[in-house]
C-alpha cells in the first residue's frame, strides 16, 4: 500500500461551554419551587410574585443551551394540567445479536430524537402546502399487487376502538410508582396514567388542558414498539369519537394521523406494521373525500402559495462515518423540537394528505424487512407522482421519498436491487429537471445508490459504484453543491469492492482510500468531510483479510499500523480497535503463511495488554478469540491445539470472573479447539486430550453454561481424533463412542444424533486400522447406514465420502479379492446413482482413484493380472465423463499399477504403458514431484530420460509451465486424497 501521509495538527475545536452557573441555577430553583410555582423576590415588586412553572422553565430552555441537555434526562413536568416532556426519545430494549460470520460490522447506533410534527421521522414536510387537494386519492393502477388493507382501515372508523389487549390489562392494572426508578420507567408510568384516566373520561368530555393529546400521542410514539404504536392508534381513534360527538376542544388532523402512522414505522413489527400504517393513511384518505363531498366539488387550486420550510442537511463527516444507514438515518431523523399543545404557535388543524404521511408509509414499508418492501414503497411513489400530475399540490414526491425507496432496494440486496435503486436516481435527475426542485438528488442518494451496489454482490457492482462515485465529483465541480462525495460515499465505494471478492478487489479498495487521504490532506477545511475514520479503515482491512492475496495478512497489517501513526499524528477518530485488530487476526487465520497462527495470538496478547493499560477500545470480544483459535486450528503447526486451548480456557475465565461480559466460549468455539486436537497428529495422546474436552463442555453445560453444550459435531470431532490416532484400539474406541451417541440420542438428547458424517469417521478409523476384517467391518457399517436410511432416517444416508471410505478400506486392506470388490462397490454406487439420479451418491475422481488405488497395491499373486485389467478399465471409465476428470493422484496411482504389476523383465511393456499415461499427465497440465518419482520406478533410466528431457535432478518446478499448469499449487500430488481416503475425517463439520 502506498499511502503517502502528511504530518497535520488536525485537532477537535469543539468549544466547550461553562455549565457551572446554569446547574447552580437548577440547584437554587429546586428549593423555591411550590406546588407548581417557583416564588422570586423582586426589589421593584413590594411582594413575591408567583410564576409558573412552565414559563420558567419555557425561559430557561430558551436562554440556557445547555438547559436542553441538562432537562432531557428528566421526565415529564406536570403543572396544571401541561405536560412539557423534553425527554430524549427511548427505543425499546434489544439485546445485540452477533454476526454469523467470524468479523464484526461495526455496529452504529440510531440516532433518537423527537417526533416534532407531520413531517415525523424523515422530517419530510419540506413543502407543506396549506391549500386544499384537487384530486381524490386513488391508489396506483398497479397496486392491486398489494392493496390496502380495507379490513384494517375499517376498523378505524365508527365507534371501534383500537385499544390494544396489552393497554386494556395495563391500564386496569397499575401499581404505585415505586423509588429510584429510571426515568423511562417513570415516563411509561405516566403514559399508563393517562390511559387510565382516558377511561374514564365519559366519551364526548375529553379535556386537552388536563389530557394534551398530540403530546401523548408523541410520547407513546417514541416508546418505538407495539405498545406504543397501538396507544397511539388508541388515542387517535378516541380524537375521533370526541369530534364526531362535538367536543370542540378536539380536532384531528394531519399531524396526528401522521404521528401514528410513523408510530407504527418504528415498532418494529416488519409487515403487519406497514400495513398497519398503509390502513390508517387509507382512512385518512376516505375521511377527507368526505370532508371534500360535504363542502361540494373541490375546485381547482390557483395562486397558491407554498409554504416552504429550508432545512440544512447535515454532511456526515468523519466519526460514526462510513455507514450508509447512519448516513440515511442522519437525514431522516430530524424529527425537529418537542411537540406540545402549549408550545404550539400556528396549528394547521386541517386534515388532509400530505407528502409527509406518504413518507411515513413509505418509511413503515423500507423498515418492514418483507420481501415485497421495495417494490410497496415504490408503487407508493408513483402513486404520489400521480396524485401531483393531477393537481394534488399537497402530495409531491421530494428527495426524502426517492431516498427511503431506493433505501428499501439497497437493504434487499441483489444485482436486480441495484439496478433498481439506480433507475430511481434517474427518475430523481428526470423529475428535478421538469421542475420538480424537491426531488433534487443530493449526497445522501448517491450513497444510497452507491451502498446498493455494495449489498448487491453483482459482478461490476464495485466498478458501478466507482461510476457514480465520479460522478458525483463531476457534479460537485460544475457547481452542484449538494452533491459531494464525503467519507460515507468513499466507505460504500470501499465496501462494495470488499464484498466483491474480484481479483485485485482489495488493492483498488486501498488506493480508493489512498485518493480519499491526498483530498483530505490537499485542504483539510475545504475537504473536511472526507476526513478519514475507523470504519472507513476497518472496510479496507476486512477487503484484504476476505482477498486471497497472497500477501493480504500482510498488508492488512500495514493498514493496522498506518492507522497507529495517523491517529498519533492528530487525527480524531482514526484509532485501531477491536474490529481492526480482529479483522487484521483473521487475515492471519486464512493466510496458510507458516508462522501466521503465531502472529496471531501475538496480536491478541498485544490486544488484551493495551486494554488492561485502559485502551477499552481493544477490549478484545468474542469474535476476536474466534478468529485467533481458528487461526490456531488451522494452522497444522506444533503445538498449536494446545495453544489453541489455553485461549480457549482464557475465555471461559473471563467469563466466570465476568472480567469481560464481551466474551463468551460457546460449543462452536470447543469444538474448534477438538478439531485442532483431532488433527494435531498428536496420536492417542491427542485422542485422549480430545476426550477431556469433551468432558469439560459437559461439565460447563451441567453447571448451567448453555452456550457450551456437546453435539454431534462435538461426538464427530472426538472420534476423528481416535480415526486419526494409529492406535490400535482406535476403531473399537470410536465405536463405543458412537454407541454412547445412539444410547443419550434414544434418552431424549437429540442434540447428539449421530449423522452421515459420524459414521464416516467410523469407517475411515477402521480402513486406517490395518487391522484384519476391518474392510468387512467397514462395509458392514455402510449396511447399517443403507438400513436405517430405508426405515426413514436421512440422517443416516449414505454419500459419496461413504462409499469411497470402504473402497479405501478395501485399498489398505491387502486382503484377497480386494480389488474386485472395491471395483464391485463402485459400480453399485454407479448403479445407484443412474436409477435415482441422486447427486449426493454420485462417483467422482476420488472414487475411481481409490479403487485404482486398491489394485495397485494387490498382493495376492494370482489377483494381479485382474487388479491390473480392473485398473485401466476404471481409467477408461472416468476418460470417458464428460464433467470428470483425471487428476494429479490418477496418474500417480495409475503409475504405481504400472510399476507394481506389470512385469519387470517386460521392459518394453511397461515403457508403452508409462509413456502413453505421462503424455496424457503433460497433455492435462497435472505433472508434479510424485508423478516424477513414480515414472522414474516404473522406466529404466534412460527411458525416463528421455521422457522428462532433463538430466540432473528433475523436479516440477523445472519442467515447461504447460505440463505443470494444473499442479503447481499441490506439488505433494495429493488432490483430492481426502475426498478418496480420508473418509469422515478431514475437517470440521459447517456448524451453520
Amino acid at each position: 500500500m502506498h499511502l503517502y501521509w502528511r504530518s497535520s495538527a488536525w485537532k477537535d475545536l469543539r468549544s466547550s461551554q461553562s455549565e457551572s452557573s446554569f446547574f447552580f441555577l437548577c440547584f437554587f430553583l429546586g428549593f423555591l419551587r411550590l406546588g407548581g410555582f417557583f416564588f422570586f423576590s423582586s426589589p421593584l415588586l413590594s411582594s413575591v410574585v408567583p410564576v409558573p412553572l412552565s414559563s420558567i422553565y419555557i425561559l430557561i430552555m430558551s436562554s440556557i443551551p445547555s438547559a436542553a441537555r441538562f432537562f432531557s434526562s428528566s421526565s415529564s413536568f406536570p403543572n396544571n394540567g401541561i405536560i412539557f416532556n423534553f425527554s430524549t426519545s427511548s427505543s425499546s430494549s434489544s439485546s445485540h445479536n452477533p454476526r454469523s460470520s467470524i468479523l464484526p460490522q461495526q455496529q452504529l447506533q440510531e440516532t433518537q430524537h423527537v417526533i416534532d410534527d407531520s413531517s415525523s421521522l424523515y422530517s419530510w414536510d419540506d413543502d407543506t402546502l396549506n391549500t386544499d387537494a384537487s384530486s381524490s386519492l386513488v391508489p396506483p393502477s398497479n397496486s392491486h399487487s398489494y392493496p390496502m388493507i380495507s379490513s384494517l382501515s375499517a376498523s378505524l372508523s365508527g365507534n371501534n376502538s383500537i385499544t390494544s389487549a396489552g393497554n386494556q390489562t395495563n391500564s386496569s392494572n397499575i401499581t404505585s410508582t415505586t423509588t429510584n426508578i429510571s426515568p423511562r420507567s417513570k415516563k411509561h408510568e405516566w403514559l399508563l396514567r393517562m390511559n387510565r384516566r382516558l377511561a374514564e373520561t365519559p366519551p364526548g368530555q375529553l379535556d386537552t388542558t388536563i389530557l394534551p393529546i398530540s403530546a401523548i400521542m408523541n410520547a407513546w410514539a417514541k416508546t418505538k414498539c407495539h405498545e406504543g404504536a397501538s396507544n397511539v392508534e388508541m388515542w387517535l381513534n378516541r380524537a375521533m369519537e370526541e369530534e364526531r360527538l362535538g367536543n370542540p376542544n378536539v380536532v384531528t388532523n394531519t399531524k396526528m394521523y401522521t404521528m401514528a402512522v410513523d408510530a407504527w414505522a418504528k415498532s418494529g413489527e416488519g409487515g403487519a406494521a406497514a400495513q398497519r400504517a398503509e390502513a390508517i393513511l387509507q382512512h385518512m384518505n376516505q375521511l377527507y373525500q368526505s370532508q371534500q363531498q360535504g363542502k361540494g366539488k373541490v375546485k381547482g387550486k390557483e395562486n397558491c402559495k407554498l409554504k416552504q420550510q429550508q432545512r440544512s442537511e447535515s454532511q456526515v463527516q468523519g466519526e460514526g462515518g462510513g455507514c450508509i444507514e447512519n448516513d440515511l438515518k442522519l437525514n431522516q431523523d430530524k424529527e425537529g423540537e418537542e411537540y406540545s399543545d402549549a408550545e404550539e404557535e400556528e396549528e394547521d388543524n386541517s386534515l388532509r394528505p400530505t407528502t409527509g404521511i406518504f413518507n411515513a408509509v413509505i418509511n413503515a414499508w423500507a423498515r418492514s424487512k418483507e420481501k415485497i418492501a421495495p417494490m410497496r414503497a415504490e408503487q407508493i411513489l408513483e402513486w404520489m407522482d400521480q396524485l401531483h400530475k393531477r393537481g394534488n399540490l399537497d402530495i409531491k414526491p421530494d428527495k426524502y421519498t426517492f431516498n427511503t425507496v431506493i433505501h428499501a432496494y439497497a437493504k434487499s440486496g441483489g444485482k436486480e436491487s441495484a439496478i433498481k435503486a439506480h433507475q430511481l436516481l434517474n427518475n430523481m435527475h428526470r423529475m428535478y429537471r421538469e421542475g420538480n426542485t424537491s426531488a433534487k438528488p443530493d449526497t445522501i442518494t448517491f450513497n444510497v445508490v452507491i451502498n446498493a451496489y455494495a449489498k448487491s454482490g453483482g459482478k461490476g457492482a464495485a466498478q458501478d459504484a466507482e461510476k457514480l462515485l465520479s460522478k458525483m465529483h463531476m457534479l460537485h465541480e460544475s457547481g452542484d453543491p449538494d452533491v459531494k462525495p464525503n467519507v460515507v460515499t468513499y466507505g460504500a465505494v470501499i465496501d462494495a469492492y470488499a464484498k466483491s471478492l474480484e481479483r485485485g478487489a482489495a488493492a483498488r479498495a486501498d488506493n480508493i482510500l489512498a485518493n480519499m487521504i491526498k483530498l483530505h490532506q490537499s485542504d483539510p477545511i475545504k475537504n473536511a468531510d472526507l476526513r478519514p475514520n475507523t470504519y472507513v479503515f476497518n472496510t479496507v482491512i476486512n477487503a484484504w483479510a476476505k482477498s486471497k492475496e497472497h500477501d493480504a495478512a500482510s498488508k492488512a497489517e500495514e493498514m493496522l499500523v498506518a492507522m497507529g501513526r495517523l491517529h498519533a499524528s492528530g487525527i480524531p477518530g482514526l484509532k485501531p480497535d477491536a474490529f481492526t485488530y480482529t479483522a487484521v487476526i483473521d487475515a492471519y487465520a486464512k493466510s496458510g503463511y507458516r508462522g501466521a497462527a503465531a502472529r496471531a495470538d501475538q496480536l491478541l496478547d498485544k490486544m488484551e495488554a493495551e486494554y488492561i493499560a485502559g485502551d477499552t477500545d481493544l477490549k478484545p470480544n468474542t469474535f476476536t478469540y474466534n478468529a485467533v483459535i481458528n487461526a490456531l486450528a488451522k494452522s497444522g503447526e506444533s503445538g498449536a491445539a494446545a495453544r489453541a486451548e489455553r485461549v480457549l480456557q482464557n475465555m471461559v475465565n473471563r467469563q466466570n470472573t465476568g472480567s469481560n461480559e464481551d466474551v463468551k466460549p460457546t460449543t462452536i468455539n470447543f469444538n474448534t479447539v477438538l478439531d485442532a486436537w483431532a488433527k494435531s497428529g498428536g496420536g492417542r495422546a491427542a485422542a485422549e486430550r480430545a476426550e477431556e474436552i469433551l468432558e469439560w463442555m459437559d461439565r460447563l453445560n451441567s453447571s448451567g453454561n448453555m452456550s457450551v453444550k456437546p453435539d454431534t459435531i462435538s461426538f464427530n470431532a472426538v472420534i476423528d481424533a481416535w480415526a486419526r490416532s494409529g492406535d490400535k484400539r482406535a476403531p473399537q474406541r470410536a465405536e463405543q463412542i458412537l454407541d454412547h451417541m445412539d444410547d443419550l440420542c434414544h434418552s431424549g438428547n437429540k442434540d447428539v444424533k449421530p449423522d452421515t458424517y459420524t459414521y464416516n469417521t467410523l469407517i475411515n478409523a477402521w480402513a486406517k486400522s490395518g487391522e484384519k476384517g476391518a474392510a468387512a467391518r467397514a462395509e458392514h457399517i455402510l449396511s447399517v447406514m443403507e438400513r436405517r436410511y430405508r426405515d426413514g432416517d436421512n440422517d443416516f444416508k449414505p454419500n459419496t465420502r461413504t462409499f469411497t471410505s470402504v473402497i479405501d478400506a478395501w485399498a489398505k486392506s491387502g486382503e484377497p479379492g480386494a480389488a474386485q470388490r472395491a471395483e464391485h462397490i463402485l459400480n453399485t454406487m454407479q448403479s445407484l446413482y443412474e436409477s435415482s439420479n441422486d447427486p449426493d451418491i454420485r462417483p467422482n475422481v476420488h472414487t475411481s482413484n481409490a479403487v485404482m488405488n486398491a489394485c495397485a497395491f494387490t498382493r495376492i499373486e494370482q489377483d494381479r493380472p485382474e487388479a491390473l485389467a480392473i485398473a485401466f478399465r476404471i481409467f477408461d471409465w472416468l476418460s470417458s465423463q464428460k464433467d470428470m476428470d483425471p487428476d494429479a493422484y490418477t496418474f500417480t496411482i495409475l503409475l504405481s499399477v504400472c510399476s507394481n504389476l506389470l512385469p519387470k523383465e517386460d521392459r518394453e511393456l511397461r515403457f508403452a504403458h508409462a509413456k502413453s499415461l505421462f503424455d496424457k499427465c503433460c497433455a492435462a497440465g497435472y505433472v508434479n514431484d510424485y508423478v516424477l518419482r513414480k515414472l522414474r520406478l516404473t522406466v529404466t533410466e534412460d527411458e525416463y530420460l528421455s521422457l522428462v528431457g532433463y538430466r540432473g535432478e528433475a523436479l516440477a518446478s523445472n519442467m515447461p509451465p504447460s505440463w505443470v499448469r494444473n499442479a503447481r499449487f499441490n506439488q505433494k500430488g495429493k488432490q483430492g486424497r481426502g475426498g478418496g481416503g480420508g473418509g469422515g475425517g478431514g475437517h470440521v463439520q459447517n456448524h451453520n
